[in-house]
């Protein structure tokens, strides 16, 4: 009896370490928002991304959309750091994409949005009007 009692006690503290670390680790993920935190960086759109080169290569991409580079969205000494206002508005931006890819074109073979699709190179999306 004693060494069911041992061996049933011994279990359970092992179950309650493991979920106190895994519970650690996946804080350890998150900020102060409960945002994921994963690169190092502060995803809270492109959360989907697997690894580093991907998201490198995203961020390529918008950056060769608009013509600009990394510093015009992020502070380049804290990538993850909110605080300027053109990542906030990009975070927007991205979620619209998403949502007209995902929504409206949604059928095999369409062609996706992006953000070229609308900025051309430019910072401004260059609006023009359907030719009548």
């Amino acid at each position: 009896m004693k060494k069911t009692f041992l061996f049933y006690t011994g279990l359970i503290l092992a179950v309650v370490v493991s979920l106190v670390i895994a519970v650690n680790l996946k804080k350890g993920e998150m900020d102060a928002n409960g945002q994921t935190k994963r690169f190092g960086r502060n995803l809270q759109v492109l959360t989907n991304v697997q690894t580093k080169e991907q998201l490198t290569k995203i961020m390529e991409d918008i950056a060769n959309s608009l013509g600009v580079k990394c510093n015009y969205c992020h502070d380049v000494n804290n990538y993850a750091s909110d605080e300027k206002e053109t990542k906030r508005k990009a975070r927007v931006m991205l979620k619209m994409v998403l949502t007209i890819n995902r929504e409206f074109i949604n059928w095999d073979g369409a062609e996706i949005v992006d953000c070229y699709t609308c900025h051309r190179g430019q910072t401004k999306p260059q609006a023009k009007s359907a030719s009548k």
